[in-house]
């Protein structure tokens, strides 16, 4: 994998704690600071992920809103309106068939 080389500055606390890392982990300070940067990059990919999912969810339910408010409420069952869309009008409790008469 090629790699660009940069410098950074950093607080000397900073650096004194990536390399207590680093030695611990058996890693260079480049190694620590890789990882925390792709760690990083990472968690803001996916918190920009989640919020344009929200927000494509939340205007899909502000439409759904909007055709709620214009088509008005459906006393029906959810049971009795898959029955009507199949045309399943002899099924209980449509009130269709010959059953009871």
């Amino acid at each position: 994998m090629p790699v660009d080389k940069f410098s950074i500055s950093l607080p000397e606390e900073l650096v004194a704690d990536v390399d207590d890392l680093a030695k611990a982990d058996g890693l260079t300070r480049s190694g620590v600071i890789r990882e925390a940067a792709e760690a990083y990059v990472a968690a803001r990919q996916s918190a920009d992920y989640e919020q344009r999912r929200r927000e494509r969810i939340d205007d899909a339910l502000a439409g759904l809103d909007v055709v709620a408010s214009q088509w008005g409420a459906d006393d029906r069952s959810s049971l009795d309106y898959l029955r009507e869309i199949r045309g399943d009008d002899d099924a209980p409790g449509t009130g269709g068939g010959d059953a009871g008469e």
